[in-house]
C-alpha cells in the first residue's frame, strides 16, 4: 500500500469520526437547598468541551478546552497569573528600554535637515499623452468610450429591489420550516425528567401554562405537581442528549437542493460580486 493511499485512508477516517461522533449534552438543576447546576457539552473528548458547575455555597466551577486547549479552568487560570507576574517585573525594563528609543529618534529627527512635512513646492501636474503633432489624445484620469460601455455593460446585473421575490416565496419558508423542524427532532434530548412542584398564585396564567406543558411533554408532566393558589418552584431538572454533524450536514444537504434555496443562493452570489465589482470600479 502506497503512502498517498495511507494518507487518503487517514482523512477519509478522521471526516468520518467527525461527522460520526456525537455531540454530548446534559443539563441538571435542583432548585431544593442547596441549590445546584451542572451542565456539560462534549465532543471528541477534549477537542470540544465545556462544564459550567454550581452548588450552592460554594464558587462557580468552570471549564472550556477548545482543540485539546484549556481555554477557561484552573490551570489557565495560574497561567495567566504567572504571565501577569512576569509582565510586572519586566515592566520596568520595557519602559526604560522606550525611554532610550524615544531619546535616539528625537536626536535623529534634529540631525535630518530635509523635513518631508516642510515641503512648500508647486503642486503636481497630470500626465498627458501626446501624438506624433504634439496634440494632446488624452489625460490619464479620464476614461474612454470602450470603459464606459463596459462599464455600464458590467453592472447591468440584477436590480436594486432583487430580494424581494425571495422573500415573498413562500417555498422557501417551507423547505426553512422542514430543515428547523428535522434538526430540532435530532437535537431533542433522549433524557428529560422533571419532578418537583410549580405555581404561582394566578389561577388564569396558571392555567395557560399547565395546558401549554401538557400539550408540549405530556409524559414528562406526570412528576409535576401544580399549584394554582401558592407560590412553588421546588424541584429537579434532568436533560441528556446527543447530536451528530453528519445528521445536520445530510439534512443541510437537502435544503440546499430545494428550487428556492438554490435560486436565493445563486442571486445573492451574483448581487455580492455586482457589489465588489462597483466597489472596485469607484476606487479605480
Amino acid at each position: 500500500m502506497s503512502l498517498w493511499m495511507i494518507l487518503l485512508l487517514v482523512v477519509v477516517a478522521f471526516i468520518i469520526a467527525i461527522l460520526c461522533i456525537p455531540i454530548t449534552y446534559s443539563l441538571k438543576v435542583s432548585s431544593r437547598k442547596p441549590y445546584e447546576f451542572d451542565f456539560r457539552l462534549q465532543w471528541m473528548y477534549r477537542i470540544l468541551k465545556m462544564h459550567f458547575a454550581y452548588k450552592q455555597g460554594h464558587s462557580l466551577f468552570k471549564e472550556v478546552y477548545v482543540l485539546g486547549s484549556m481555554k477557561v479552568g484552573s490551570a489557565r487560570d495560574y497561567e495567566d497569573w504567572l504571565n501577569r507576574r512576569v509582565k510586572e517585573e519586566l515592566d520596568p525594563l520595557s519602559s526604560q528600554m522606550e525611554d532610550e528609543e524615544m531619546d535616539a529618534d528625537s536626536v535623529q529627527e534634529e540631525m535630518d535637515p530635509y523635513p518631508l512635512s516642510g515641503y512648500d513646492g508647486p503642486e503636481p501636474v497630470a500626465s498627458v499623452r501626446f501624438d506624433a503633432d504634439g496634440n494632446v489624445i488624452e489625460e490619464v484620469g479620464t476614461t474612454s468610450s470602450t470603459d464606459e460601455q463596459k462599464e455600464t455593460k458590467d453592472t447591468k446585473d440584477l436590480p436594486t429591489f432583487w430580494w424581494w421575490k425571495h422573500v415573498s416565496n413562500p417555498k422557501l419558508y417551507e423547505a426553512l420550516f422542514i430543515v428547523s423542524k428535522q434538526c430540532a427532532g435530532h437535537a431533542s434530548p433522549r433524557v428529560f425528567r422533571l419532578e418537583g412542584d410549580f405555581g404561582i398564585p394566578k389561577p388564569y396564567e396558571m392555567g395557560l401554562i399547565t395546558a401549554t406543558a401538557y400539550s408540549l411533554c405530556p409524559k414528562q408532566m406526570e412528576e409535576v405537581n401544580f399549584s394554582y393558589t401558592d407560590f412553588a418552584y421546588t424541584g429537579s431538572l434532568e436533560v441528556k442528549g446527543h447530536m451528530q454533524l453528519g445528521v445536520f450536514a445530510f439534512y443541510g444537504i437537502q435544503f440546499l437542493l430545494k428550487k428556492a434555496v438554490r435560486e436565493c443562493l445563486t442571486d445573492s452570489v451574483k448581487a455580492f460580486l455586482q457589489y465588489r465589482r462597483r466597489k472596485q470600479s469607484a476606487v479605480n
